[in-house]
């Protein structure tokens, strides 16, 4: 059996999808996997013929991206699509895989599967479409005459005609499934879960071997541990830190802060002798260890802290991660949310407060970490897709 796995070039979609994969080839399917070269170490360590290609910034879609997020997105990712179709199709034609393998929005993975007319595996790392639930129905409506609307529509149109895909509008973007479809969520946590029909399958959190992160160990002195991380997008952020060290100052706990690329120690000013910073940390090693963490609620941070029952303090920076934050706190893992203008030291005080001295959330976290595990996981999703290429043969 042969696989080809194309995702979009974001580090939490990547990570989401590694543990299946790893499974797939431990079962002996040959798998290439596209990625940027940045990601070379983790793909390989799954175990998949590592493909690079290039991680697309989007020039054109920044720009009206910066003038209009959500006006730029269906650009953003057409865009990233027009920028590696030369690179994969070559490829996965002369591979001639029994089945496309893609993330919901890496739309060259449905430009090869129409091209090749190869079975579409569609995997969800984020909120799943239907009747009752759609992100992209809550965002404002543009008209086909904005900039970025109108670049969209153009290499929407060429696709369908050279590739044979479906004319990708947003809603076809945003709305769009495979013939499986995989979820890297539980369904509780899935607006809507109930409504989901036998072509869905909510695998949970992947959980699997990563390549080595910063260094860190667990103190062993049986102290609580404070785990912090903002993401890999909007983490340039040092005013949260000189709001969190005055409160973290003269707790008995230790803190790790995974700063990301964009800030150092020199930053940050005095920083507490129980707080450690690391650009990245091992996050599920770290996880296994934490008492409580302080999240920016992207759906994969998310689903890994209630893998390992830990609650959270949610401060989402994008729409998404603002109703993951939500979900959380419905779930009862989170005491708060609060986007970035709402946190204060008064605020961030309050939210740590109560995560601390009420054991609910803690308790509740450990429900869902065992109803978590019992969905399966990567195992999980590869047996389906296995069944799925064997039904296909």
């Amino acid at each position: 059996m042969k696989a080809i796995y194309i995702p979009v070039g974001a580090t939490g979609h990547i990570l989401s999808s590694l543990p299946m994969v790893g499974e797939l080839v431990a079962h002996g399917v040959e798998m290439i996997y596209f990625a940027p070269e940045s990601c070379r170490a983790q793909v390989e360590l799954s175990g998949a013929q590592f493909c690079c290609v290039p991680a697309v910034a989007a020039k054109d879609a920044s720009v009206e991206c910066d003038q209009d997020f959500v006006a730029g997105l269906p650009l953003v990712f057409l865009s990233e699509a027009e920028g590696v179709i030369d690179k994969i199709l070559p490829v996965a034609q002369a591979f001639e895989p029994d089945v496309i393998i893609a993330d919901e929005l890496a739309l060259a993975g449905r430009l090869v599967a129409a091209y090749l007319r190869k079975p579409l595996v569609m995997v969800f790392t984020s909120f799943a479409p239907c009747r009752q639930f759609s992100i992209c129905r809550y965002w404002p409506a543009y008209t086909d005459d904005h900039p970025a609307r109108a670049k969209a529509r153009q290499i929407a149109e060429r696709f369908t005609r050279q590739y044979g895909v479906r004319h990708l509008d947003i809603y076809e973007i945003f709305e769009g499934k495979g013939e499986l479809n995989i979820s890297t969520l539980i369904r509780d946590f899935q607006p809507a879960g109930d409504s989901f029909g036998d072509d869905f399958l909510f695998a949970g959190a992947q959980i699997g071997p990563r390549a080595p992160a910063d260094a860190w160990q667990p103190s062993g002195d049986g102290k609580p541990l404070l785990y912090t991380s903002l993401g890999s997008l909007f983490n340039n952020w040092p005013e949260f830190y000189s709001m969190l060290f005055p409160l973290v100052r003269e707790m008995d706990i230790h803190v790790l802060c995974a700063l990301g690329r964009a800030l150092t120690a020199r930053d940050l000013g005095d920083i507490p002798d129980n707080v450690t910073l690391v650009s990245f940390a091992p996050q599920l090693d770290v996880l296994a260890h934490a008492d409580y963490f302080i999240t920016h609620a992207g759906t994969g941070s998310a689903m890994e802290a209630l893998y390992y029952g830990v609650p959270c303090v949610c401060i989402p920076q994008m729409d998404e991660q603002i109703l993951a934050a939500r979900q959380m706190v419905r779930l009862g893992v989170a005491s708060t949310s609060m986007v970035r203008a709402e946190v204060t030291e008064e605020t961030l005080r309050d939210a740590l407060t109560r995560l601390m001295r009420e054991p609910h959330y803690r308790e509740r976290a450990q429900v869902l970490a065992r109803r978590m595990r019992e969905t399966g996981g990567s195992a999980c999703a590869a047996n389906a897709i296995l069944d799925f290429i064997r039904s296909r043969a």
